[in-house]
């Protein structure tokens, strides 16, 4: 005696449905090139790379958050053998696998993922991921960049103004200037390529406003940016707007040294 399509068919849809119920991977996206860490093997995995880029979250994430952090994993390996990219699956459930690990770090479910990097190998040496910045490509590309030796460009950037820019807000006046005249001249080298030349520019223009206007120009601008960003514009200015915030990125400081004009006073 056979068995009706209809209940074939009904058995097969519950089968496969439970499968994805009792099946976290199945759903959780999965991220190449990252090296899975635990309390065990977190110490002695990290102290064996220049850098580690590691990612705190829940044990089977998925989402853009996930997917940009796979996207950099796979970007870091074709450029550099100095930065490991590691994840760390938390638990909530059963023994709770890392969470103590999570706890050391200041990580947990309120504030996943935490994205740390780790630096010459020393776990009490590191940089925590701002919380102000989305985790897009870009951003953890920058991120980076920004509290490494390594380059790792972002869309619009250039590196030879990334590396001249560098705790650029922190200079003096004098010495910005002089800045401001070499990226003159670096940005004569690019004229021809239209791309680079309004990269350029841009590299230019916020120097000239930092060394006007002072550090505040960069978060203000960031704002601005963002806001026209957010609004009815076509894909091809949100690509150019997006641009134009990775590169005002670079001036961004983890800490502001330069004393204000006004407090000079």
């Amino acid at each position: 005696m056979q068995t009706p399509t209809k209940y074939l068919n009904f058995a097969q849809l519950l089968a496969s449905l439970l499968l994805v119920a009792w099946t976290p991977t199945a759903v959780a996206s999965s991220c190449a090139g990252c090296v899975e860490l635990d309390e065990l093997n977190f110490e002695q995995t990290v102290e064996r790379f220049p850098y580690a880029l590691v990612k705190f979250d829940i044990a089977f994430p998925y989402g853009d958050k996930h997917e940009a952090f796979a996207a950099f994993s796979r970007t870091a390996h074709k450029v550099t053998k100095d930065l490991l990219v590691a994840t760390v699956g938390i638990k909530d459930y059963g023994e709770n696998e890392n969470r103590e690990l999570g706890l050391r770090f200041k990580v947990d479910d309120k504030n996943f993922p935490g994205i740390l990097l780790f630096k010459a190998g020393k776990l009490h040496s590191f940089e925590r991921f701002p919380t102000h910045l989305e985790v897009t490509l870009d951003n953890l590309k920058q991120f980076v960049t920004q509290h490494t030796e390594l380059y790792i460009g972002r869309d619009g950037c250039l590196k030879d103004f990334e590396e001249l820019v560098k705790k650029y807000a922190n200079k003096d006046d004098a010495e910005q200037v002089e800045l401001i005249a070499k990226a003159e001249q670096m940005a004569q080298g690019v004229e021809g390529d239209e791309t680079k030349t309004a990269s350029a520019k841009a590299y230019l223009i916020y120097m000239r406003k930092i060394n006007e206007k002072g550090y505040d120009y960069v978060d203000d601008e960031t704002k601005r940016l963002l806001r026209l960003k957010a609004g009815k514009v076509t894909d091809a200015k949100k690509l150019e707007l997006q641009r134009k915030l990775n590169i005002l990125e670079a001036f961004r400081v983890t800490k502001l040294t330069k004393v204000k004009r006004s407090d000079e006073l």
